[in-house]
């Protein structure tokens, strides 16, 4: 009897479904996702194609650009902490977890743990890795507060400025001071750092033991990895030039963002001021961020439209130009990120021993 329900759990089908269960999870949440959005997508596509293609294409070629230095922005903050990467092999990742965010409710944070975990897959400190990729973080969001004030700026010398924007940028600034006082943090009292991932370790491994397994994590895991970001933190501190030029690429990258609105513009025929652009920008990443709805779905598009409109933009050509836009920055990405879901290690790429200072065991899923 045990032998042949043996046989049936070695059937090569649940075999193959124990290996991709997660893939086979998301891929389902994305089917939802999509199912959800099925008439805003068919917008978008609609819109693009009434648009005059060579500004369409200036605006897919700067989301290009904006992607591929955004890997190039993670190597950065990689290196500054340590921990080697090139950023062709991060692109495919980066665009995975662009698709994991929309799907895993996680306040943005499968992202970030995705590219630790591709960090680790190639024989890196997860720890270090978990430092640069806050690093990465704190350096977009950090330099897009002056573009964000100077979009508030913008919109009352029209006499367009809403409370709520005020609200919503405020709360955006103070998220991301929380996030650069988590990277002082590290250098400045580690013991806090060291509290903090054992209460993790001990949540884990009561986990672990109601479900009747082996301990997630070894007894100095904590001790470990908080010695772990403080040396990143020291390292970032021991390299100001490094951090300088992270920052300066996370501002261009914004630039972009940028351009991309004001080709979008072109591309319909209403030309605005580069000025109104940016204040398309700026409520593009404020409510994608501060509603804590995976990319401001649904959210975003809408206060750019209302902001546009406050500009005398006519309402039609303001929501065609938001969606258009949130289609090549979001959608599209999100799309292609769902084609490299095989490049993260969790969904069943080929995994290495990590460096010998992470302790962390790794096994094929």
């Amino acid at each position: 009897m045990r032998f042949h329900r043996r046989n049936r759990l070695d059937h090569p089908w649940l075999l193959w479904f124990r290996r991709r269960w997660l893939w086979c999870l998301v891929s389902l949440a994305f089917a939802v996702l999509i199912a959800l959005r099925f008439n805003e997508i068919c917008q978008i596509g609609a819109a693009l194609v009434r648009g005059q293609m060579q500004w369409v294409l200036v605006a897919l070629l700067t989301q290009v650009g904006y992607y591929s230095l955004y890997a190039v922005l993670y190597q950065m903050g990689f290196l500054t902490v340590g921990v080697e990467s090139h950023w062709g092999d991060l692109l495919p990742v980066l665009l995975a977890s662009v698709f994991l965010k929309a799907v895993v409710p996680s306040g943005g944070v499968s992202s970030l743990a995705v590219m630790v975990d591709d960090a680790a897959k190639r024989g890196q400190s997860s720890a270090r890795a978990a430092e640069g990729a806050l690093l990465v973080l704190v350096a977009d969001l950090a330099t897009m507060v002056p573009l964000l004030v100077y979009g508030l700026h913008y919109l009352a010398l029209r006499g367009a400025l809403r409370a709520y924007q005020v609200v919503g940028v405020v709360i955006f600034v103070l998220f991301t001071a929380g996030l650069g006082a988590m990277l002082l943090l590290a250098r400045r009292q580690p013991q806090v750092v060291f509290g903090v991932l054992h209460a993790l370790q001990q949540g884990g491994n009561r986990l672990a033991v109601w479900l009747r397994r082996r301990p997630f994590l070894p007894a100095d895991w904590a001790l470990r990895n908080a010695a772990e970001f403080a040396g990143a933190a020291e390292g970032i501190a021991s390299r100001p030039w490094q951090l300088g030029r992270t920052l300066a690429l996370g501002f261009l990258v914004h630039l972009l963002d940028v351009a991309a609105v004001y080709a979008i513009f072109l591309a319909y025929g209403h030309g605005v001021a580069v000025g109104a652009a940016i204040v398309g920008f700026a409520m593009d990443v404020v409510f994608s961020v501060v509603t804590f709805i995976p990319h401001g779905l649904g959210v975003a598009e809408g206060a750019i439209t209302m902001a546009f409109v406050s500009l005398g933009v006519p309402t039609t050509n303001a929501l065609v130009v938001a969606l258009a836009f949130r289609g090549l920055n979001v959608w599209l990405p999100l799309a292609i990120g769902f084609l490299f879901l095989h490049q993260v290690r969790s969904f069943g790429a080929d995994r290495r021993v990590p460096h010998a200072g992470d302790g962390t065991r790794v096994t094929k899923l």
